[in-house]
């Protein structure tokens, strides 16, 4: 006869180590072995000797002692098999949680979290940590990347933005975004993530890209490459024939014989390499306006310079103060500058602004005068625009490429009516520096297409329409597209947005009416009747493509390729903020391999399959 039947068990013994069960006759708690019961024996001798020699005398046999494991084990809940829809929907689920939530993976060998999960579904099998990291994490992994590769299939054309970092532990990262259009919304990916060894070369970024590119099979889709200004990353992608890095200096430093040499060695092997088939580098146009704003405060007055600085060492002191935060105590949250980051000087000096005076003069520190005040909220209204316009073309979901022309325009056009108001080296510096660093956008097909194509703007920035029109024929021409369904029936006209006249975009003038082409040929047929319409900025242009599908079938194909393109890098660096949180110093034993499965599974869990 077995001792344990007159004792309470948890629902799940451990079949090692000792285990408390409660005596049904009294609430003593009885330890155990799970391979030795002799103190339950001993308990119901010493405690409750009526009832030990009563359950003697039934069976006439001794008490034995049973092991726990077995007496427990009919009474314990079965659990899921690992192939029950259930199991496998739950650990699917904590897998996201796992990733989604930047949770290192040993929380699965926390015995609170055991508790936790236990307590919602006894019948649930946690995995243990070795297989959540070798196998789970593998699996979702693949799955997505896989869902991703097969968007990529129905894209045209895909964009990428490219970037280096380096973590805490200073190992270097390559990331690689990609965007691409499917069925009229913006789509954004991330297609690479993972550990970058050796030099930050041009030639060993060329070799990183080129096996990320490979691994999707899309190097024939790929039209653009959105890299920051750094000279790496620009000859990386500064190229005309594939396997040459050369920037057009030395391109252009070539003599007359070498280059004959070299056409005569291309006839000779009858290769053709077309241009129009490579992607396309572009620069950040945030990074590249970031530099035009250190350029202007580097030309500030030095009285200016020292009001910022006595504003950011405020910012310092009320950070590191107890007793000034308790003196700012409901205010907002004083902001930081940050070097890198232009943007976050006037995000620090407006918080400043933002508190009053007379708060600020209980402080046991350094004070801003009146006059220092009135200087820079001054600052502030010039450097306005260029924050508006920094926040603008750094948009992940939305166009973006088609803003580089008519931002450039509109900050020209601001800082002209600015400097009538503040005449001083600053903003003339600033005027310079945009005509010397901004005026590349200004020349590329690729943005000038773009902000033709945005039903926003059309030709209304542009100062010589009639070759802008022929520029767009010229790109249009080059598109294969069934056309014998097009339609000449104009829409009628749409009103212009009041809202035109407000912000960057002021200097654009209203659209006035153009005349249509009466000639038989389709394509400025249809490039005419498109820019006949009004601008309306007020409205989506991926929505305003979708709904004019069939009406301009021809340039829905060319806004498919063009309005995909993003103005900034700004995605790939969202990546590394991301990746950022991973690197914490609790997890410096994180392998490249978990990282880069935890990479794919947190940025493109929207790809998972089901």
């Amino acid at each position: 006869m077995s001792a344990l039947k007159h004792f309470v068990f948890p629902d799940h013994a451990p079949n090692s180590g000792t285990v408390k069960a409660k005596c049904k006759y009294c609430p003593t708690y009885i330890s155990g072995n799970a391979k030795t019961t002799s103190n339950f024996v001993t308990h119901l001798k010493r405690k409750h000797r009526d009832i030990f020699i009563q359950s003697k005398s039934e069976d006439g046999t001794q008490i034995s002692q049973t092991n726990i494991s077995n007496f427990t084990k009919s009474t314990s809940v079965s659990k899921y098999s690992a192939n029950d829809a259930s199991q496998m929907q739950i650990t699917d689920a904590l897998v996201s949680f796992v990733a989604g939530n930047l949770t290192p993976l040993s929380v699965v060998e926390s015995p609170e979290f055991k508790t936790f999960v236990e307590s919602l579904n006894p019948k649930y099998q946690l995995p243990s940590r070795k297989h959540l990291s070798t196998k789970l994490l593998h699996q979702k992994a693949s799955n997505i990347q896989s869902n991703i590769k097969e968007k990529l299939r129905s894209a045209e054309s895909v964009c990428l933005t490219i970037d280096l970092w380096s973590n805490r532990q200073m190992k270097g990262f390559l990331g690689i975004t990609g965007h691409f259009i499917l069925d009229w919304c913006m789509k954004s990916i991330m297609v690479s993530c993972k550990r970058f060894k050796g030099k930050h070369c041009a030639e060993n970024i060329r070799q990183e890209y080129e096996e990320a590119v490979a691994c999707y099979n899309i190097a024939d889709k790929i039209t653009n490459i959105i890299t920051d200004n750094a000279s790496n990353m620009t000859k990386a992608f500064d190229f005309s024939l594939p396997g040459y890095t050369c920037n057009n200096e030395e391109k252009n430093s070539k003599s007359d014989s070498e280059d004959e040499n070299d056409e005569s060695e291309l006839e000779s092997i009858n290769i053709d390499f077309p241009e129009d088939d490579l992607p396309k580098h572009g620069r950040c146009y945030a990074h590249t306006l970031q530099l035009v704003v250190r350029d202007g405060l580097k030309d500030a007055s030095p009285h200016l310079k020292t009001v910022i600085s006595k504003a950011s060492n405020i910012v310092r002191y009320v950070r590191k103060s107890i007793n000034a935060s308790d003196i700012l105590e409901g205010e907002k949250r004083l902001q930081a500058d940050n070097a890198t980051r232009w943007n976050s000087q006037i995000t620090m000096i407006r918080s400043v602004l933002e508190v009053s005076e007379e708060k600020f003069n209980k402080l046991d520190t350094i004070k801003l005068t009146g006059y220092e005040r009135k200087l820079l909220q001054e600052l502030c209204l010039v450097l306005k625009p260029f924050e508006d316009a920094t926040i603008m073309v750094q948009k992940e979901i939305n166009v973006s490429g088609s803003l580089a022309v008519p931002v450039t325009l509109g900050l020209e056009h601001k800082l002209a009516e600015l400097s009538t108001t503040y005449n001083n080296k600053m903003v003339s510096t600033l005027m310079s520096s945009m005509t010397k660093r901004l005026s590349c956008f200004k020349s590329e097909d690729v943005y000038l297409i773009s902000a033709i194509l945005d039903p926003r703007f059309k030709l209304r920035w542009s100062k010589d329409p009639v070759a802008m029109e022929e520029k767009l024929l010229t790109y249009a021409r080059k598109q294969k597209v069934d056309c014998e369904n097009y339609s000449d029936e104009s829409s009628p006209p749409r009103k212009m947005s009041k809202s035109d006249d407000a912000g960057l975009f002021s200097f654009m003038t209203p659209t006035k009416g153009r005349k249509k082409h009466i000639s038989g040929d389709i394509v400025k047929m249809e490039i005419s009747q498109y820019l006949l319409e009004p601008c309306d900025d007020a409205c989506d242009p991926l929505k305003y493509w979708n709904d004019h599908t069939e009406i301009y079938p021809i340039l829905t194909k060319l806004a498919k390729t063009y309005l995909t393109i993003p103005a900034t890098s700004a995605p790939v660096e969202r990546l590394f903020s991301v990746a950022g949180k991973f690197f914490r110093p609790d997890r410096c034993r994180l392998s490249d391999s978990t990282f880069q499965m935890l990479m794919m599974i947190k940025c493109n869990e929207k790809f998972a399959i089901a």
